[in-house]
């Protein structure tokens, strides 16, 4: 892509330049924008989106912007030339955000910090119409199946994976934790993403979150203990300091039982399950690599039914 027609897609004055990609993600890539304006992130997918991505995105950057305006520190949504916030540039989709400088990501997080933004978020009652208001999307809510866990283990194990051994070992304790999973109840609009890949300190110490593109309907207390899982590191004493910070500031979600905790194990099991298909359908050595760095990570990190209770009673004292 050129630069000068990517800043022409947003309105963004005069490009200087356009990087290489700085970042990737599972869908996409990120490339610094430089304009007379200022420094733009701006976030290219891999494949053409179909018009339902589209609008999806749309809804997400319309929330997304809902949150700037409120004054949720994020990066801000570049609004497309042309309406909405996807932008068509040489046959391919792109959306735009102010550039900001970014620490790695870091669970290590002030808890109280990390709390009090989650509620501040939480607090931003977007409309739920259009995309918003469709059904909670699976990937936030069902689990994996038993009989999925099993054909994975059993494919992993004759492709001569090199986590076979710690995936077979840890299978028990997967399927029982999912057994707490249930669907959602109270719903708004929520960010459904706030791994510390996308709530991370800025180079000025403040916080920000970022990637709102998978924002939907939710329920605010699974939200809120996924991040106590998320930031908590299984220590009671730092989840606790989220929760007590997140109910301080005036946050509406509460976590008071197992099930509260669906979301978050629904979410790392579907992000592993992923990762172990990718592996086996790997074309390539680096694809491979990618995704056995995947696989060790939800391998290494479980939330699993201990873990659960824990959680549920530190943030209940």
């Amino acid at each position: 892509m050129e630069a000068q027609k990517v800043a022409d897609a947003f309105g963004l004055g005069r490009a200087t330049s356009l990087s290489e990609p700085v970042a990737r993600g599972e869908v996409g890539e990120i490339r610094r924008l430089e304009t007379e304006r200022g420094s733009y992130a701006v976030k290219q997918a891999f494949e053409p989106l179909t018009t339902e991505e589209v609008a999806d995105l749309e809804a997400a950057g319309a929330f997304h912007r809902a949150c700037w305006d409120a004054g949720i520190p994020t990066s801000e949504p570049m609004p497309a030339a042309h309406g909405g916030v996807v932008a068509e540039v040489d046959d391919e989709h792109v959306l735009a955000y102010s550039w900001v400088e970014l620490d790695q990501p870091d669970t290590d997080l002030d808890p109280a910090a990390v709390g009090a933004l989650v509620a501040q978020l939480h607090d931003v009652r977007h409309p739920m119409a259009g995309p918003m208001d469709a059904p909670v999307h699976e990937w936030f809510e069902a689990p994996i199946g038993e009989r999925e866990w099993k054909g994975v283990l059993k494919a992993s194990r004759a492709a001569g994976a090199p986590y076979a051994d710690g995936l077979a070992e840890l299978l028990p304790a997967l399927i029982e934790v999912e057994w707490i999973l249930t669907p959602m109840r109270r719903l708004q609009v929520c960010h459904l993403d706030l791994w510390a890949d996308n709530l991370r300190r800025t180079r000025d110490r403040g916080l920000c979150i970022l990637d709102f593109e998978n924002a939907g309907p939710a329920d605010p207390s699974r939200e809120l203990a996924m991040v106590v899982f998320e930031f908590g590191q299984g220590d009671q004493l730092r989840q606790r300091r989220l929760y007590d910070a997140y109910r301080e500031e005036g946050g509406p979600g509460r976590v008071t039982e197992r099930g509260d905790a669906s979301m978050a194990v629904a979410q790392l099991h579907h992000i592993g399950h992923r990762h172990l298909t990718m592996w086996l359908g790997a074309r390539d050595p680096e694809a491979r690599a990618r995704s056995l760095a995947g696989v060790e990570e939800f391998l290494g990190g479980p939330l699993l039914l201990p873990d659960v209770d824990r959680l549920v009673a530190a943030v209940n004292g």
